[in-house]
């Protein structure tokens, strides 16, 4: 009977304390969740996290945690709990996102599996502004998504846009897909050639044609390692490019400006490769994108008054304004969706991309390794017909997308 007694006694003094604790608990919550007011989470992102909002939602945070830790806990109040703890935890993954950002993630999926659409909206939606934004972070000591973690965040989002479609879940992969082509070439291409064709797959489901076809060229470069490259053009004299002449070598193609500092930069160390291995069955095309002025008669007269190290540039170059004004709208720079210069595409002899944006500073081994084999491809009469007849194709499509889009209201 004593024993009975005790253990009695004893369950409800442990109720008692949890009770007392869950109070107590409950009002650090109260007293702080009101500072996290609509105002404040627009501004997240936008301006820095105000310090007493740092302090409030780790109140809270801490709170929740031994919340969780009670024994007995009614089901409600850890619900009630997880929801508020979630919008502590958006204030907190943008102001400490090494510490906060994998914990936002993990209990907005917990609130996916508890059925609650209008907090998961909300914090999702947070989950997938500060992972677009991490994913393409840079060369800094914060925490950077890896380039591993880039598929399962395009995954994520086109699942947000299809349980809460709408303005906000576009808004969230452009803004997506703005930073990551507002990224310097290399880490760009990286990230495009996972997350482009998820995101095109998503917007052929959608009918959303448009957007479809504006990653094609995303797609197409992003995914040239290991693929046969298009080349096409005229060169600075509006000669046909024949890409015959550099079948079963290996070709470097650089598309530069006048006007890009970083692409004049290089052009020293290029010749150096250009004559170190041009005997070996090397080739260097120059691609002018024509733009930002570069005319063929301004292009021209810089190759004819510039020199490095008292040599002018040895290598052919194609212009794409006279390419396209030639009736070839399908130029290369259009073709793949050549953006910020300098860009570099070396090819193998067998015509298939070996590296895409290759540094300046590898490209030495990679040359001499590609130069060393052997292996010459030669096209068959019937090979060579067909990649004509793909060229002709690829240009006639490019006319009637331009026909579409001159069609279209300004």
């Amino acid at each position: 009977m004593r024993t009975l007694l005790t253990c009695t006694l004893a369950f409800f003094f442990v109720s008692s304390v949890s009770a007392q604790d869950l109070a107590q608990l409950r009002k650090i919550i109260d007293d702080n969740i009101p500072l996290i007011t609509r105002e404040a989470l627009n501004d997240l992102g936008h301006k820095p996290t105000p310090p007493e909002l740092v302090i409030a939602s780790k109140a809270i945070v801490d709170a929740a945690t031994q919340i969780y830790a009670l024994p007995d806990l009614d089901p409600r109040d850890r619900q009630s709990t997880l929801q508020r703890e979630a919008v502590a935890l958006i204030v907190l993954a943008y102001a400490e996102p090494q510490t906060y950002y994998p914990k936002l993630t993990l209990i907005s999926d917990e609130l996916e599996k508890r059925g609650l659409p209008r907090i998961v909206q909300e914090t999702e939606k947070h989950v997938l502004t500060i992972g677009s934004e991490l994913a393409t972070r840079i060369g800094n000591n914060d925490i950077n998504l890896k380039i591993e973690s880039i598929q399962p965040l395009a995954e994520r989002m086109v699942l947000y846009a299809e349980q809460f479609p709408g303005a906000d879940s576009m808004r969230i992969i452009d803004q997506f897909l703005q930073r990551i082509r507002a990224m310097s070439p290399a880490p760009r291409d990286r990230r495009l050639a996972i997350v482009a064709p998820i995101l095109q797959e998503y917007y052929k489901k959608a009918n959303l044609s448009a957007r479809v076809n504006a990653l094609d060229s995303d797609i197409l470069r992003a995914t040239l390692p290991g693929q046969h490259m298009l080349m096409m053009g005229v060169d600075i004299n509006g000669k046909d490019f024949d890409f015959r002449s550099v079948q079963g070598k290996v070709v470097l193609f650089q598309f530069w400006g006048t006007w890009c500092p970083n692409c004049k930069e290089k052009i020293p160390e290029l010749i150096a490769l250009y004559e170190k291995y041009h005997t070996k069955g090397f080739e260097i095309i120059g691609v002018n994108t024509g733009v930002q002025g570069d005319d063929e008669r301004r292009v021209k007269q810089w190759l004819e008054t510039t020199t490095f190290g008292g040599k002018k540039i040895p290598w052919t170059i194609l212009h794409e304004g006279l390419g396209a004004r030639q009736n070839k709208n399908m130029t290369m720079t259009k073709f793949y969706g050549i953006g910020e210069l300098p860009v570099y595409i070396l090819v193998g002899r067998d015509g298939e991309v070996l590296n895409l944006h290759p540094l300046p500073a590898v490209l030495d081994d990679l040359v001499g390794e590609a130069t060393s084999i052997q292996a010459s491809i030669q096209y068959t009469e019937e090979e060579l017909k067909i990649i004509e007849e793909n060229r002709r194709k690829a240009r006639e499509e490019a006319d009637q997308q331009i026909k579409i889009d001159l069609g279209k209201p300004l």
